[in-house]
């Protein structure tokens, strides 16, 4: 699964069709919004349906899980946190051999340079490897719907924020243990070995397209019913790990009064422990729109 809730948006434009899922979070005069996103996307997807789109303007800052905007940033952030520095030994000679050897069909497979991709901490290849994944199916980070919210709100000037920031990110994976790193490693060359990321690619993509909550929550209980030492990492600390966090988060800012649109991925959402039950327990009215 690595980081990427990558989710499709369909063509019935032209019919006002819902896409994606979409929350009023209101307690007494506090009033925002919770968007459930998409980490990657297609030409084709833009724009919104009108009525979504109306819905989802009203907003006076973005608050996202982390600026995709700062390009700067997130080099220096991948160099420190992601990557082996020169003169220290790469991944191809940390990992056991049958991995590596795993790993190289992959690249070879796939036309990769295995030299840079051996540069990168386990987990990092493992997030890599998801998107290129993404990537061969058509669809791109630059095209997500967090980077179409960041053209809204620049549009009209409204503040960008965050939830956490992509030091934050980076360091829930490299404060793992090296086993869990590499056994999330695992689970993401498995997940291209047998074609089962582009099953989920497509299965989250078609709840997303059609709304359709049920099917989302389905696939989360299916993650979350995983045992493998990587997919308990991925549901526990990346998924709902963060989630009181951001619960924090939302109600520090609603508190000034401003309306804020909350964009995160989609499976942070829903579920017994996503963020709209969590914000329910807190005394917050939370409405599907």
């Amino acid at each position: 699964m690595a980081l990427c809730t990558l989710l499709l948006l369909g063509t019935a434009q032209a019919q006002g069709t819902k896409r994606g899922f979409l929350w009023e979070v209101r307690k007494g005069s506090q009033v925002s919004l919770l968007f459930g996103t998409i980490h990657v996307g297609r030409p084709e997807f833009y724009p919104l349906p009108p009525s979504r789109l109306d819905q989802l303007k009203r907003f006076d800052a973005l608050v996202l899980e982390a600026d995709i905007t700062d390009g700067s940033r997130a080099v220096v952030a991948t160099q420190k946190y992601a990557m082996y520095g020169d003169g220290v030994a790469g991944l191809d000679e940390r990992i056991p051999p049958e991995m590596r050897k795993r790993a190289e069909a992959v690249f070879a497979r796939n036309q990769l340079d295995p030299a840079p991709m051996m540069r990168m901490k386990p987990w990092m290849l493992g997030t890599v490897l998801a998107l290129f994944e993404a990537a061969q199916a058509g669809y791109m980070p630059a095209l997500s719907s967090e980077a179409y919210l960041v053209r809204l709100a620049k549009a009209d000037n409204r503040p960008i924020l965050e939830f956490e920031g992509i030091e934050q990110q980076f360091e829930l994976f490299e404060n793992a243990p090296w086993a869990t790193q590499v056994a999330f490693l695992e689970d993401s060359l498995k997940a291209v070995e047998t074609n089962a990321a582009r099953r989920e690619i497509n299965r989250i993509a078609q709840a997303w397209e059609n709304a359709d909550r049920p099917a989302l929550e389905r696939l989360l209980a299916e993650m979350r019913a995983q045992d493998s030492v990587g997919a308990r990492f991925t549901v526990n600390t990346i998924l709902l790990g963060r989630h009181a966090a951001m619960v924090r988060r939302i109600e520090s800012l609603m508190a000034d009064g401003k309306t804020y649109l909350f964009a995160v991925g989609a499976l942070h959402t829903v579920g017994p422990d996503g963020l709209v039950e969590k914000l329910k327990a807190r005394g917050y009215t939370v409405t599907e729109l």
